[in-house]
């Protein structure tokens, strides 16, 4: 980080990188972060500066009154652009990466249910420390990919054997200090299990999951509250798993709590046609009916994947609008099918984006994928700004707020998708020599950005005014990776 300089005539050199401790300034002094490009409320403003106070962004341009002293960041050759919000992540999938991608001769019918077989033994198999380090792996590979937020859908609660931690939140703990060490923000989205699907019971591989009654959900919900719910860059909500995994009457006690206490609430919904028809059986409606009819969606829903709506259920939703969080690197992954992007986009209903079980951490990706989607589908280019409200021209302005504005709805935060004053200072630096933005020019940077550009490009990334990510490497990388690298060598070794 630079050292706190004069005002804007330095005669002393440029400014200089240095992380040490004596170095980290009190909260409240100002910095000024410099970069080539800034996206800014009225578009890409050139050769600008950002003052960033308390984490908080105070200015963009210039200031009327610079004080004496203040902080100098010059990022370089970068395109400044909020950090991207990831609204749905399972942390611990993270060490399944390519360790599910082979067919089994025992199971030819290779599916999301027998991935769901192998995951299951993969949250058997986690101590408590393991646990804290696939977290810590996944958020500092979101970090280097320009997130600043997760919102984490927790849902190993117990220790291997089923049974409760001292603390029964041991592992939400764990989770929270890991996102912690990395610097980004987290919203813990505590997540309620208790049934195997609808009507029976928890399988035993499942028991790291599930927890006894909703009322013992909830206390341990609202004891997370109150350990973490005044900690800066951490925030809490609900997440009843799914109508598999939970009925009626936590659903409706869930909500009830919710509302009280003003908590977002996320859950999964038609992912998989078999849960589709298994809601038809025992309800005779669809996941969205059945959870509008018993509590009464609303804008602090978050509805995941959303994959397999019915007629009625894309009323439901255009009429209440909750946000929906689509996964498309996972929802291809495993097979799942495609967001119906052009419906919900004509319906102006939100959505946000998250990378579920990490087989890829790319924003942009996850961007893009919504438009190429539909294109497929279509057989057709610039598929989503024909179906958007308004005269919308450009396909990444249509993508653009899914990694923003919504994934901020999602996670219970009003944001604007632009660098503003009033908007956290959480921001990612993209490197303009990176081969995926040669050739952009302002009138296209947003375009090359979305529609062109891979992780490769983040070369610094700042949450709440803080360098996080440096130059593509994290300010304590090596303290920080240490457990998860001695965990992935020990699991190779088995």
């Amino acid at each position: 980080m630079s050292r706190p300089r004069g005002g804007g005539r330095k005669s002393d050199g440029e400014d200089e990188m240095n992380h040490s401790a004596a170095e980290q300034r009190p909260e409240q002094d100002l910095t000024e972060y410099r970069a080539r490009y800034v996206w800014s409320a009225g578009g890409w403003e050139e050769r600008a500066s950002v003052w960033v106070r308390g984490g908080q962004v105070i200015a963009v341009g210039d200031l009327e009154a610079r004080p004496e002293r203040y902080r100098s960041v010059d990022l370089g050759e970068v395109a400044l652009v909020p950090g991207q919000i990831n609204a749905h992540s399972h942390a611990f999938q993270r060490v399944m990466r390519g360790a599910a991608e082979r067919r089994d001769p025992e199971r030819p019918n290779d599916n999301f249910w027998t991935w769901r077989e192998a995951m299951y033994g993969l949250a058997l198999s986690l101590s408590a420390e393991e646990v804290e380090a696939a977290a810590r792996l996944a958020f500092w590979e979101m970090a280097r990919a320009g997130i600043t937020q997760v919102g984490e859908f927790h849902y190993v609660h117990h220790r291997p054997d089923g049974q409760a931690y001292e603390d029964p939140n041991e592992l939400a703990h764990r989770v929270i200090q890991a996102a912690q060490a990395v610097g980004i923000r987290i919203a813990l989205l505590r997540v309620a299990y208790h049934s195997g699907d609808i009507g029976q019971p928890a399988s035993p591989r499942q028991r790291r999951f599930i927890e006894p009654d909703v009322q013992t959900y909830l206390e341990r919900l609202s004891a997370l509250e109150a350990r973490w719910g005044e900690v800066d860059k951490v925030s809490l909500g609900a997440a009843p798993h799914s109508i598999r995994a939970v009925d009626r009457s936590w659903v409706e006690a869930i909500a009830d709590h919710c509302r009280s206490r003003d908590l977002v609430t996320h859950i999964h919904v038609c992912e998989q046609p078999a849960e589709i028809d298994a809601a038809r059986r025992a309800y005779g409606m669809g996941p969205v009916e059945a959870l509008h009819a018993w509590a009464g969606l609303d804008a602090r829903w978050t509805l995941v994947h959303a994959t397999h709506l019915n007629e009625r259920e894309h009323a439901i939703v255009a009429e209440t609008r909750p946000t929906v969080c689509a996964c498309p690197t996972t929802e291809r992954n495993l097979g799942d099918g495609f967001l119906p992007a052009r419906r919900l986009i004509a319906d102006a209903v939100p959505v946000a984006l998250g990378s579920d079980s990490h087989t890829v951490i790319d924003p942009w990706e996850e961007l893009r994928l919504v438009e190429y989607h539909e294109r497929l589908r279509a057989q057709a280019r610039n598929v989503l700004p024909a179906h958007a409200p308004g005269a919308q021209m450009s396909t990444a302005a249509v993508l653009w707020p899914m990694g923003t504005t919504w994934g901020g709805r999602a996670l219970g935060r009003a944001l604007s998708g632009c660098i503003e004053a009033g908007e956290p200072a959480d921001f990612v630096a993209l490197d303009l020599g990176d081969p995926g933005l040669w050739g952009a020019e302002p009138q296209t940077l947003l375009d090359h950005m979305v529609l062109s550009m891979s992780a490769s490009a983040v070369r610094h990334t700042i949450v709440a005014g803080e360098l996080v990510i440096e130059d593509r490497r994290h300010v304590d990388e090596d303290a920080l990776l240490a457990p998860a690298r001695d965990f992935l060598a020990r699991r190779r070794a088995r």
